[in-house]
C-alpha cells in the first residue's frame, strides 16, 4: 500500500506539472484559504487552547467575594477571611492576595507610572514560576506584617527602566515615596495569570496586610480586591466549591454580626483560565468557524474546477478501467493530486499566515489576553497539516467518485472530452453551486447583522461629546507609613487638585478643565456601585444601587453632558460646605419618578453609619459610563474638593488637537508637584474608540470573509455557467437553426442561473436563521432574524449571480449555427 501511494503521489506530481496555469490558480487559492484559517488559528490556539504556563494550570482559581443580598459583585475580602481560607477551608493547597495599584516611581530624572501587584509571600512558589534573575518571594518576606523591602520586576520593566542592566540586584528604587530592593527579575514570557490595571505588571511586592498602611486585620474592612488561590490535589472546581460554600456557611454562623444573613455574603471560585479568556471565547469561535466557511467555499470552487477538468480525462479513465484498474484504485489516483495540491497549498499557506498573524495582531484590540503568546507552535503547525489534508479529500473527493465511472463503451468508440457523464456531472456541479450559494448568505448576513449593529451603537447619544476632549491620569502617592503621606488629609488633596486645575485652565487653547476619580472615568471599567438611602423613602429590603463618581466644577462643562434642572458644582462646593450630589435622569426615573428630586438627602451607605447626608442639587442628563450597548445606570456625582481621592483623571476641553496639549499639562502638574507622573494621556475619541474595539473587530472580519463569499460565489455560478454554455454548444446552434431569438437563448440561460441562485438563496436563509442566533450576543438593536439585511444581502447575492451569468448568456447568442452543427 505505502508502494502504490509513493506511485500515486509521483504520478499526481508529473500530472499538474504538465499544466502549471491549473495548478498555481488552485494552491494560490488554498493557500490563501488555509493561510487565513492557520493565522485565526493561532490567535484562538494562545488564547484559548493553551493552558496558562503555570505548573497544573487547572488548579489555579482566582477567589472572588460577592455580596448577593446588595446585589453586589466582587466586593474584595478582607485579611482575616483570605487567612481562614487558608488555614481552615481544606480546600487550597496556598492562596495569595492580589492588590493591583498603581505606582509613582521616582528617583530618576522624571517620574514614572508602574503597576504594582501587592501579593501575599506564598504568590509565586503557588504559581511554580522562578526569576529568571535573582530569586522571588521566600522565607526573608514571610515575616513581614506590611510591605517586605524586596521587590520582584517584570522582565519589560527591567528592560525599559533599567536598560536590561545584569547588576540590578541589590539596586534601592523608591515607589510612592517607600524605598525597596530589587531582589529578582521574572522571565519574558512569565504573566500575572489575571487582569490587570491596564497593561502588565512592573513589580511585584509582598506584604502581610497585617500592619501600615493596611492596619490591624479585622472582618469588616474588605480591603483585599481578591485573591488566587492553588486547590488541592484532586479537588475539582465544583468539588472545591461545594466544599468551600460549606465553609461559609460555617464562617457565617460563628460571625453573625460581621455577615449578616441579608447581606448574602459568598465567595465564589472561577477557573484562571476561564476568568481570563472567558469574556472572548465565543468572539473567536465564531471568527473561526466564519473563516473556515470561507475556506469550505473556495473548496467548493475548486471541486467545480476539477470536475470541470476531469471531463477532459475520460479516456484515459476508460482505458485504465479496460485494462483492468478498479475504481478504488482510480479515486486513490485522483485523490492523490488533490492532496498534493492541498498540501503545497498548506506549505504556501504557512508562508502567508505569518503575514497574516501580524496583521490580525495589529487588527485584535489590545484588551485581548494572552496576546504575547501568539506564535507558531506544534499545534498552529498540525493544524495547517490537518486542514491541508482535509481541504483535499473535500475538493477532491465528488471529482474522483464522478471520474472514476465514466461509460467504458462510449469513451472509447467515440473518444471525445466530456463524453459519458452528461446530466450526472451537471447535476452534481449544480448541487455544488447550490451549497456555494447558502453559505455565502449565511456569512454575508452575519457580516450585515455585525455592521447593522455597529451603525446603530455609533447613533447612540452617549451623554457627553468626546470631541477635542484629553484624558490624562494622575496617582497620589500612598506611602506605607501614613505619617509621611504628604496628601493624607482631604484638605491637601483637595488643594492640589485646585491648584493643577487652576494651571490647566490657563494652557493656551484650554476651554474647560476639570478632574475626576480615577475610577469614574466614562467607558472606562470597572465602575464602582454603592448602596443607595433616601432619607424620606421608607427603607428596602434590599438597598438599590447607584454608581458614584467624584468631579469638579467644569466637569458637565468638558464633557458637553447638560443640566437638566438645579445647578452644576461650584469651586463653593468644598471640604468646608455643606456636602451635595448632582443626580442624572436615570436615577431621577428610577428613585423619583413623581417627585422632584431637588433637595432631597441621600446617603451612599446603610442608614446607620456615619457616611454623611447628601443634598442634591442638581440633575444631569445620562452618560454612557459602561458602554454604548448597555441601559443607562443610574448615577450620582460627589464634588471632588468635598470627596478628594488619590487617582484622579484630568479632562482638558480643547479647541485644538487634544494630544499637543499632553506635554504642557504633565509640566504644568510636575510644576505642582515634581514627583508625580502623568501617564494615560489619550484623547475621549480614542477612549471611545478602544471600547467599541472588539465590536469593530469581529466586524471588519465578518465583512471581509463575507466579501471574498460574494467574489467567490460569483466566480462559482459565471464557471458553472460558462461551461454548460460551452457544453451546450450544438443544443444551441440548433436552437439558433429552427429560429430561437437572442432573447430566448439568454433567459434560457438566466433562468437556470437564477434556478440555482433561489434554490442557494432560500437554504442559506434557513441556515441564517439557526446559525446567526450565535452572534446575538454582539448585536445592538437589532434582531438575529432583522429582515432587512436578510432580505437586502438575499437580493444582493442574486444580483452578483445575474451579472456573473450574464457574460456566459451573450457568449450563447453569438454561437454560429453552422459552426455548432459540425460540432463534434
Amino acid at each position: 500500500m505505502l508502494d502504490l501511494a509513493v506511485r500515486d503521489f509521483r504520478f499526481a506530481v508529473r500530472m499538474l506539472a504538465k499544466r502549471p496555469a491549473f495548478t498555481g490558480i488552485v494552491v494560490m487559492t488554498l493557500a490563501l484559504g488555509i493561510g487565513a484559517n492557520t493565522a485565526l488559528f493561532s490567535v484562538v490556539n494562545a488564547v484559548l487552547l493553551q493552558p496558562l504556563p503555570f505548573p497544573k494550570p487547572e488548579q489555579l482559581v482566582l477567589v472572588n467575594d460577592n455580596l448577593t443580598g446588595r446585589q453586589l459583585k466582587n466586593v474584595g475580602m478582607t485579611v482575616l477571611e483570605l487567612q481562614d481560607m487558608q488555614q481552615r477551608s481544606d480546600v487550597f493547597e496556598e492562596i495569595s492576595a492580589l492588590w493591583p495599584v498603581d505606582a509613582n516611581l521616582t528617583g530618576s530624572d522624571h517620574p514614572e507610572r508602574i503597576e504594582l501587584l501587592a501579593v501575599s509571600p506564598n504568590y509565586f512558589t503557588l504559581l511554580g514560576a522562578k526569576a529568571a534573575l535573582g530569586r522571588v518571594f521566600g522565607p526573608e518576606e514571610d515575616k513581614a506584617q506590611g510591605f517586605a523591602e524586596g521587590i520582584v520586576i517584570s522582565d519589560s520593566a527591567w528592560h525599559r527602566l533599567f536598560g536590561g542592566d545584569p547588576n540590578v540586584l541589590g539596586r534601592k528604587v523608591r515607589a510612592d515615596s517607600d524605598l525597596y530592593v530589587v531582589i529578582g527579575v521574572m522571565p519574558p514570557e512569565f504573566r500575572h495569570p489575571g487582569k490587570t490595571l491596564r497593561d502588565q505588571v512592573d513589580f511585584w511586592g509582598t506584604a502581610g496586610f497585617a500592619a501600615n498602611p493596611f492596619g490591624p486585620p479585622d472582618r469588616v474592612r474588605r480591603m483585599l480586591p481578591g485573591a488566587i488561590g492553588r486547590l488541592k490535589n484532586g479537588l475539582t472546581v465544583a468539588q472545591a466549591q461545594a466544599k468551600l460554600d460549606a465553609f461559609t456557611a460555617e464562617l457565617r454562623s460563628q460571625f453573625p454580626k460581621e455577615y449578616p444573613p441579608e447581606a448574602g455574603w459568598e465567595v465564589k471560585l472561577a477557573p484562571a483560565q476561564e476568568n481570563l479568556v472567558g469574556g472572548v471565547r465565543t468572539l473567536l469561535i465564531v471568527l473561526l468557524a466564519a473563516v473556515g466557511v470561507v475556506l469550505l467555499i473556495a473548496c467548493v470552487n475548486i471541486a467545480n474546477i476539477m470536475l470541470a477538468r476531469s471531463l477532459g480525462r475520460q479516456r484515459e479513465m476508460a482505458i485504465r478501467l479496460a485494462l483492468g484498474a478498479g475504481r478504488r484504485r482510480l479515486i486513490s489516483q485522483l485523490i492523490s493530486e488533490s492532496l498534493v495540491l492541498s498540501l503545497l497549498g498548506g506549505g504556501v499557506a504557512l508562508l502567508i499566515a505569518s503575514w497574516a498573524t501580524d496583521l490580525l495582531l495589529r487588527l485584535v484590540p489590545a484588551t485581548m489576553p494572552r496576546l504575547n503568546e501568539v506564535g507558531f507552535s506544534g499545534n498552529v503547525l498540525l493544524f495547517t497539516l490537518l486542514v491541508s489534508i482535509i481541504t483535499g479529500v473535500l475538493f477532491g473527493l465528488v471529482p474522483a467518485l464522478q471520474a472514476s465511472r465514466p461509460d467504458v463503451l462510449v469513451n472509447l468508440k467515440e473518444g471525445s472530452p466530456g463524453s459519458g457523464l452528461g446530466a450526472r456531472s451537471h447535476r452534481v456541479r449544480s448541487l455544488l453551486i447550490v451549497t456555494e450559494f447558502a453559505l455565502s448568505l449565511v456569512l454575508m448576513i452575519g457580516a450585515g447583522l455585525l455592521l447593522r449593529s455597529f451603525w446603530r451603537l455609533t447613533d447612540v447619544n452617549p451623554g457627553f461629546s468626546p470631541q477635542n476632549v484629553l484624558i490624562s491620569r494622575i496617582w497620589l502617592p500612598v506611602p506605607n507609613n501614613p505619617e509621611l503621606d504628604p496628601y493624607r488629609t482631604p484638605a491637601k488633596r483637595a488643594q492640589f487638585m485646585k491648584d493643577v486645575l487652576g494651571r490647566a485652565v490657563a494652557l493656551p487653547g484650554v476651554e474647560h478643565a476639570a478632574i475626576g476619580g480615577g475610577a469614574g472615568v466614562p467607558l472606562v471599567g470597572p465602575h464602582n456601585n454603592a448602596s443607595l438611602v433616601i432619607e424620606d423613602h421608607a427603607d428596602e429590603a434590599v438597598l438599590p444601587l447607584i454608581q458614584p463618581s467624584a468631579v469638579s466644577a467644569d466637569y458637565f462643562s468638558a464633557l458637553g453632558t447638560p443640566l437638566v434642572n438645579g445647578r452644576y458644582f461650584s469651586d463653593g462646593d468644598d471640604i468646608n460646605a455643606a456636602r451635595v450630589a448632582l443626580v442624572d435622569e436615570a436615577a431621577v426615573k428610577r428613585f423619583w419618578p413623581d417627585e422632584n428630586p431637588i433637595g432631597k438627602h441621600i446617603k451612599l451607605s446603610r442608614r446607620d453609619s456615619n457616611a454623611p447626608w447628601l443634598t442634591v442639587v442638581g440633575v444631569v442628563g445620562n452618560m454612557k459610563t459602561d458602554g454604548f450597548d448597555l441601559p443607562d445606570q443610574p448615577h450620582v456625582y460627589l464634588s471632588i474638593l468635598q470627596s478628594p481621592g488619590y487617582a484622579m483623571a484630568v479632562y482638558l476641553k480643547t479647541s485644538v488637537n487634544p494630544l499637543t496639549l499632553a506635554h504642557a499639562l504633565r509640566r504644568e502638574v510636575q510644576s505642582v508637584d515634581p514627583d508625580l507622573p502623568v501617564f494615560g494621556e489619550e484623547s475621549m475619541e480614542d477612549v471611545v474608540a478602544a471600547s467599541l474595539a472588539q465590536r469593530r473587530f469581529a466586524m471588519q472580519l465578518l465583512i471581509a470573509f463575507g466579501g471574498v463569499a460574494l467574489l467567490l460565489a460569483g466566480v462559482g455560478i459565471y464557471g458553472v455557467m460558462a461551461y454548460s454554455v460551452s457544453q451546450r454548444t450544438r443544443e444551441i446552434g440548433i436552437r439558433l437553426a429552427l429560429g430561437a431569438k437572442t432573447g430566448d437563448i439568454i433567459r434560457w440561460v438566466m433562468t437556470q442561473a437564477m434556478m440555482l441562485t433561489l434554490a442557494g438563496v432560500g437554504i442559506g436563509l434557513v441556515a441564517a436563521v439557526a446559525l446567526t442566533r450565535l452572534l446575538t450576543g454582539f448585536l445592538f438593536g437589532v434582531a438575529a432574524t432583522d429582515p432587512m439585511t436578510y432580505a437586502g444581502l438575499s437580493v444582493l447575492l442574486a444580483l452578483v449571480a445575474l451579472v456573473a451569468c450574464y457574460v456566459p448568456a451573450r457568449r450563447a447568442t453569438r454561437v454560429d449555427p453552422m459552426i455548432a452543427l459540425r460540432y463534434e
